[in-house]
């Protein structure tokens, strides 16, 4: 039998006028969904964010909430649907970083939320054989020397499921994230690919309950989690508009790496990923080498404390006070560094190229830096 706990957690998906971001905002206020539903009117409306009206609506939904919430735990018993709720320990932990992540997750599967590496890929639905064999290729790569690495996907046309299928044809796991509920697979031509992907230890996740409606909006939303549940999102092939290019702002709102495959620029489906580039909102991506370079994953770049203490001893007094300040965060913008150091914007540039040129500093989109080690 199900805990009061977790009936309150996914009741807390059914509140009417409740998004994910003042879901959180009531948790915080409350401590736990238990006493949030049984709060009186007064604390509700005292809630940062909530208004009279909104506070009255909430509160007047509560036993709908939960009604809903009773039905949905007993299509989940009869269909082999898992759900995890935010409050949970097992939600994902770098979903937990994104303010607008989901309240509840539903799954089909085994999964480790938390697993050691997870990369996103998505792209155009219109893939042409340059992206598919890219795909094939970078997940041949992965696997051969990171067999632990899970890769997500959308299941849709084109480089998603070729992401998909290369993860299965490689021994990888994959996650594929729905834009609809787990009742049906879309497109339905990929329900075999949707079934491997279990049968091999993966799993097909949505945020939507079992009678929700699809909308063609949710496809979008559902970005938020492709993005936010990777350490890194790679772009293949997209236009200049599109899905991949709202996942790859979001990844960029996130603080997660973006990747893009540069291609020709006669091809439109290359467009994206080069204007990505062209703008610093994503990494050049050629090989599983410019990964571990930007990621520090590559045994070759992870340097012993001696090595450390070589270099530095060997810096510059403009150098050294470059990675003093670096050493105070995770990654840092070229104005802060200027103001932090002292150092003027062209002499900076100068002592950070040769910071990376030594493989003490390396530099992300943005015009952001961050030391490679701590």
């Amino acid at each position: 039998m199900i805990s009061d706990n977790r009936l309150y957690n996914l009741a807390i998906s059914f509140l009417p006028g409740i998004g994910n971001i003042n879901a959180r905002k009531l948790i915080s206020r409350f401590g736990d969904a238990e006493k949030l539903f049984n709060a009186p009117i007064g604390d509700i409306k005292k809630t940062s964010g909530i208004g009279d009206i909104a506070a009255l609506k909430l509160y007047n939904g509560f036993p709908v909430a939960l009604q809903l919430a009773q039905e949905e735990l007993e299509y989940t018993y009869l269909n082999d649907v898992e759900f995890v709720s935010f409050l949970e320990d097992e939600y994902p932990k770098r979903l937990l970083e994104c303010d607008d992540s989901p309240v509840v997750l539903y799954y089909k599967g085994k999964p480790d939320f938390n697993a050691h590496r997870i990369i996103s890929i998505v792209g155009t639905r219109n893939a042409t054989k340059y992206g598919t064999d890219f795909c094939d290729r970078i997940v041949g790569q992965i696997a051969e020397k990171y067999p632990e690495t899970i890769i997500v996907s959308g299941l849709a046309y084109g480089i998603d499921v070729a992401a998909h299928k290369a993860a299965l044809n490689y021994g990888l796991k994959t996650w594929a994230v729905f834009g609809h509920n787990l009742k049906t697979v879309y497109p339905a031509v990929h329900k075999r690919v949707a079934n491997k992907i279990i049968d091999q230890g993966g799993v097909v996740i949505s945020d939507y309950p079992h009678n929700s409606i699809t909308d063609p909006s949710n496809f979008v939303k559902r970005n938020r989690i492709v993005a936010g549940i990777a350490d890194l999102l790679i772009i293949v092939e997209s236009a200049l508009k599109g899905g991949s290019i709202v996942t790859a702002n979001v990844a960029n709102h996130y603080n997660r790496d973006v990747f893009a495959v540069p291609g020709s620029i006669n091809s439109k489906y290359s467009a994206g990923p080069n204007r990505l580039i062209k703008t610093n909102r994503a990494n050049l991506l050629e090989s599983l080498e410019d990964i571990e370079y930007i990621m520090n994953w590559s045994s070759e770049n992870k340097m012993t404390k001696i090595n450390m203490l070589e270099l530095i001893d060997n810096l510059t007094e403009n150098e050294l006070k470059i990675v003093d300040v670096l050493k105070k965060y995770e990654f840092l913008d070229i104005d802060n560094i200027s103001r932090q150091s002292g150092l003027e914007t062209d002499i900076l540039s100068l002592c950070l190229l040769e910071l990376e040129f030594k493989k003490l500093v390396r530099a992300l989109p943005g015009k952001l830096f961050s030391l490679k080690t701590k």
